[in-house]
């Protein structure tokens, strides 16, 4: 795929365009089963308008949703471990061709991956990690026969895991495939959450602190993202009760244990907004070169085959180095042609979106991990008609 610069934005949409549609969306979003509380942002990528509205409940208590109440970011967060590692990266301290035994600990060098007999550990590298083109089984939803699926388990009751354990599983079960050769035109690729878990430690390895300190001194505090924390930790500045994310009927603000494990940020939708600005303008990178690194070639998911690759991104999605392009079909679009729009979407039905030609940024939740898909659901409402495009 040719290079994009999310920069080179096109005509920036006005907020009298945008908003009507997206209070309409809201309402739909919110009317949905099983979805409790809904919260959508929007803003202009050259700072001009921002705007967000939220309903419904916050809280089992019935604490109202409000546009700044905080909510969790799920895999929205590869966002921000992807920067950070490339950040990590720019002060010359990770490699990105380098094969990663060189910065995990001993515990985690060899048997991560072990195919045919072969151990191909030592051919992955960071920047295999980042594109999701391991072959490594997901450590979440991926179960030996007989055994429960880790998302189970937290399904279950309140979990608590340590990467170690997750490695446990990693090894008791057969990669995909070998590390794609990433010069290749169409490499493989398969979304595992276990890349970005390997990825958490190779950054806490190279840069010497635990993740949460490398994001708030690499990005929270740069970026005045003072509203932006890991669960067990505290943002920057005081922030609301955050909203409960669900797992169809099951309140997972009760599974604290299970979320502190996951790693994934809470954040407001400014600051997420406000994350997506400077991401995509290119601001957080000293070399715009670096950040170009993220959408310089994007890989086409393989079409679901099994139950877990179901349930985690795949065709027609694609993936750079820690960012999602997608492009809704012309099914999704009544028959129109939309241009994609890049950034990345996580299991309770968040997303940061950002669509070049219009200049606009959207972010929002519908807090519910059986309503995934609405973030590639619900797109193609929202940008329909916004862009000449849309009209052939």
């Amino acid at each position: 795929m040719s290079p994009e610069s999310p920069g080179d934005a096109g005509a920036v949409v006005g907020s009298d365009e945008v908003v009507p549609r997206l209070e309409r969306l809201l309402q739909k979003v919110s009317s949905y089963r099983k979805v409790r509380h809904a919260v959508i942002g929007a803003a202009a990528i050259d700072a001009s308008w921002a705007w967000s509205a939220a309903t419904g409940a916050a809280n089992p208590d019935g604490t109202p949703m409000e546009p700044d109440t905080p909510w969790f970011l799920a895999s929205v967060s590869k966002l921000y471990i992807a920067s950070v590692v490339l950040l990590l990266h720019e002060q010359g301290l990770i490699d990105l061709d380098a094969p990663i035994p060189g910065y995990l600990p001993d515990e985690l060098k060899v048997g991560l991956h072990v195919r045919d007999g072969i151990d191909r550990t030592g051919q992955i590298t960071v920047s295999h990690l980042l594109a999701h083109a391991t072959g490594l089984p997901d450590s979440l939803v991926e179960h030996r026969t007989g055994e429960l699926a880790l998302v189970a388990e937290i399904e279950a009751g309140d979990v608590a895991f340590t990467f170690q354990e997750a490695v446990e599983r990693i090894r008791s079960l057969t990669p995909h495939f070998p590390p794609s050769d990433l010069t290749r035109e169409r490499p493989k690729v398969r979304y595992s959450d276990t890349n970005y878990q390997l990825l958490m430690v190779i950054a806490e390895q190279a840069g010497g602190q635990p993740m949460s300190e490398l994001h708030r001194r690499l990005l929270f505090e740069p970026l005045g993202l003072r509203h932006a924390w890991f669960p067990g930790e505290q943002p920057i500045d005081e922030v609301a009760r955050p909203a409960t994310p669900w797992l169809g009927d099951w309140p997972l603000q009760d599974r604290p244990m299970a979320l502190q494990s996951l790693g994934d940020l809470f954040s407001t939708t400014r600051d997420v907004l406000s994350f997506g600005r400077a991401l995509f303008s290119e601001r957080i990178f000293a070399d715009q070169a670096t950040g170009l690194l993220m959408h310089r070639q994007f890989n086409r998911f393989g079409f679901p085959r099994s139950v877990a690759s179901i349930a985690s991104p795949a065709w027609p999605i694609e993936y750079g180095l820690g960012m999602v392009r997608f492009a809704p079909s012309r099914a999704m679009a009544m028959g129109r042609r939309l241009p994609p729009v890049m950034g990345h979407t996580g299991s309770t039905a968040s997303w940061l979106w950002y669509s070049p030609p219009l200049g606009l940024l959207l972010a929002g939740t519908a807090d519910q991990a059986t309503k995934a898909s609405f973030p590639f659901r619900v797109l193609p409402s929202a940008l329909r008609g916004l862009h000449p495009l849309t009209n052939r």
